[in-house]
């Protein structure tokens, strides 16, 4: 279904937790701190919703995440760590990883947050730059990606959002980690 055409060494972080626990902040500081290239998943959704926005379910993910792949693709012809975030919880969720890996050294990273707090963060953060849900949608997004469990690289508990320095540290330790392997 998908499939990447990177042939280069390149690191890949995906961030994986429940809408609003902060993996686009998380994302944003290892791009700050590491020189990690952070490529945000939502704009190219919204874009594509845009653009064609008879898109839904499963063809929206199959042609979204595609986009992401060519995306990252090209990002590693000049970047040696790239970043993505996701909640796990598309249908299609499995493939896109099995394609990720094929093209990418993978680090999944788990961005844990409560459930109250997410729900609180997204009702109050900027909405124009994350892809629009309902309460119960986002409800329905966040009792599913609670479910998602995946071979940890590195946890983070992001309760209190986290001090920059310490994210970053904790994933160069982890990339470091890879390094002496």
């Amino acid at each position: 279904m998908y499939s990447s055409s990177n042939t280069k060494p390149c690191n890949l972080v995906l961030l994986v937790g429940l809408k609003g626990a902060g993996k686009t902040f998380t994302g944003s500081v290892l791009e700050k701190y590491l020189d990690i290239k952070f490529l945000r998943i939502e704009p190219i959704f919204l874009e594509l919703l845009r653009q064609e926005p008879e898109l839904a379910g499963v063809p929206l993910e199959q042609r979204g995440f595609q986009i992401v792949l060519e995306k990252l693709d090209k990002l590693a012809q000049s970047h040696s760590t790239l970043c993505i975030e996701s909640t796990g919880t598309a249908h299609t969720f499995l493939e896109l990883l099995a394609a990720l890996r094929k093209g990418f050294c993978m680090f999944i990273i788990h961005v844990k947050v409560p459930l109250d707090t997410c729900v609180e963060r997204v009702l109050t953060r900027d909405a124009s730059a994350h892809i629009p849900v309902s309460d119960h949608r986002l409800q329905e997004i966040n009792e599913q990606a609670l479910l998602v469990d995946l071979p940890w690289d590195l946890e983070i508990d992001n309760s209190q959002l986290l001090d920059e320095a310490a994210i970053a540290e904790s994933v160069k330790g982890l990339l470091q980690e890879q390094l002496k392997r």
